[in-house]
């Protein structure tokens, strides 16, 4: 299993550094320097032995921990390094406690100790070398756990040495602990205990969590305060104060430091308890609207399904006594009575315009309930189509001007849907019986949208009606007055350009009575923000599209 990795480039640079530390002080005894070895003349020295380990317990423990340097190091390459720490420290630690000759002499000249480590510094060696052993095969409790006790040494030796290097070494195998050796060890806990940090202390002060907050305030004060109130009752016995009046103030110091501590910490979690009462409060009350929500959503879409259902079996009703009434129509039209020739002919046009809107109304009902099936889509073919198709319906010859369009991304049978209503009612309200003027034209609008505009020559819309004749039911008076209609025609072209995120608008345009706009997705997104026209000229904003994106955004 594969240790865990919490900080790597923490764990990197602190197992470098006690490589390097290991590897300079080899250095400072292949020069025989003093001031590599030991640091100042008064202090211990850092064995050899004690180097050759810090050097491959750096390498083992980058080696473990990152992956960087895993892919770049054979995984046996860091446990033979283990391994070599294991038998040089155990060695020590058996030698010196059966008083026997150190065996490894190659790693030192016998001036000090016979050039090994001192037994804490084995001690800490090992536990190091198990916590990196128990890291490869996936103990990170394990790991982790090795890893606080070997930084609890390394801090010891650090302590001492800050209240006192004669104390230090007057302590059992402490007394050949060297400066450099205990910051080593210190390094090396410090990169174990962020390496394994999905467990233990360091999970805990890593959370986002109550007790995580409280860990990270009171951990550093725990012990920043006892090191420096320690040194300076240290420094004052020192100086000829009684231990009984040190050891009073360091109580009261204690105390005192820790209550406020204390009561900083429980005004910060109260603080944070009260607004997590308050976040509570407010998603339960964003629950209960989501609750409402999904019940209104819920009634919404059976309401707009039993509508639909209305609005089908009212059609599929209607139909039969309509078809009725145009079967007798046609019955009365065969019998060719002129007394009743008027009354005919206003039953046959009341009954074509009932089919008619029942067909718009089914219409606009499909438009709005038939899923969005985009595609790639030629405009210019399909409006040459659809204009073909509504001449030969209207028996009217449709003059169309059209050059390059650019292709969208639309459902096909929509759009198709859209383009008849738009070039019919270029033809419905053309007045006469000639040709009907039409032109088609695309632009490339930015945000990858398309620009399609549809203009004609027939009846103009004032300005106060274009957006009424966008509803269901409306038309404008002077086409009410030219022709019949039900007023549907333009809700399903709204309808369908707002299915795929546009707008539509009546515009003026120069040289026409009016154009439609509408937006419609890109099926070849332009790749910079300049709106321009398939010629390539930068388009020039105008009151006219601003009403359209405008209509878009309604």
């Amino acid at each position: 299993m594969e240790p865990t990795r919490r900080s790597p480039l923490l764990v990197a640079v602190l197992g470098l550094a006690v490589t390097a530390l290991g590897c300079v002080v080899l250095l400072g005894w292949a020069i025989d320097s003093d001031g590599l070895t030991r640091l100042l003349p008064q202090l211990v020295a850092m064995q050899p032995a004690t180097a050759l380990d810090f050097a491959l317990l750096g390498v083992a423990t980058v080696g473990l921990h990152c992956g960087w340097a895993r892919s770049r190091v054979p995984a046996a390459v860091p446990l033979l390094a283990v391994l070599t720490v294991a038998v040089v420290a155990g060695t020590a630690l058996v030698t010196e406690l059966a008083g026997w000759r150190y065996p490894i002499t190659i790693l030192g000249d016998m001036a000090q100790n016979e050039g090994r480590m001192s037994g804490i510094t084995a001690v800490a060696h090992l536990i190091i070398s198990a916590a990196l052993l128990a890291a490869a095969l996936g103990r990170v409790l394990v790991a982790h756990a090795a890893g606080v006790l070997a930084l609890t040494l390394g801090l010891v030796g650090l302590s001492g040495y800050a209240f006192g290097p004669s104390d230090l070494y007057s302590v059992g195998y402490f007394q050949t602990l060297a400066l450099h050796t205990a910051l080593g060890i210190a390094l090396l806990g410090v990169a174990l205990v962020a390496a394994n940090g999905e467990v233990g202390l360091t999970r805990l002060a890593r959370s986002r969590t109550l007790g995580g907050r409280l860990a990270r305030t009171l951990l550093p004060a725990v012990l920043v305060i006892p090191t420096v109130l320690g040194w300076v009752g240290l420094w004052m016995m020192r100086n000829d104060y009684g231990p009984g009046f040190v050891m009073a103030l360091y109580a009261t110091s204690v105390a005192l430091l820790s209550g406020g501590l204390v009561w900083l910490t429980g005004a910060r979690l109260t603080t944070a308890d009260v607004r997590r009462s308050e976040a509570e409060e407010a998603r339960e009350v964003a629950d209960r609207a989501l609750a409402e929500l999904r019940v209104a959503s819920q009634e919404l879409r059976l309401a707009n399904r039993d509508l639909s259902d209305f609005t089908a079996a009212a059609a599929h009703d209607l139909r039969g006594p309509l078809s009725a009434v145009v079967l007798g129509v046609q019955m009365l039209h065969a019998l060719d009575d002129q007394r009743h020739a008027a009354v005919v002919r206003r039953i046959d046009a009341a009954a074509s315009r009932g089919m008619t809107l029942i067909d718009d109304l089914l219409e606009f009902g499909e438009v709005g309930q038939v899923p969005v099936e985009p595609t790639r889509v030629d405009v210019e073919h399909l409006v040459a189509e659809v204009v073909a198709s509504v001449g030969e319906a209207t028996g009217r010859r449709i003059d169309l001007d059209a050059g390059r369009c650019a292709a969208v991304r639309a459902d096909e049978r929509l759009l198709r849907r859209l383009l008849t209503n738009l070039i019919g009612n270029a033809v419905k309200y053309t007045e006469g019986d000639g040709p009907v003027d039409l032109a088609v034209a695309t632009e490339s609008l930015a945000g990858g949208r398309v620009l399609l505009r549809v203009s004609d020559r027939g009846l103009p819309l004032p300005v106060e009606e274009r957006e009424l004749v966008f509803e269901i039911f409306k038309r404008g008076a002077a086409g009410a007055r030219h022709s019949t209609g039900t007023g549907v025609g333009l809700a399903v072209c709204r309808r369908i350009v707002e299915r795929h995120g546009g707008g539509i608008a009546v515009v003026d345009h120069q040289g026409w009575s009016k154009a439609f706009e509408l937006d419609l997705p890109a099926a070849d997104p332009v790749l910079h923000g300049d709106v321009s026209t398939p010629a390539g000229r930068t388009r020039q904003s105008r009151p006219s599209s601003a009403r359209a994106r405008r209509t878009a955004s309604a």
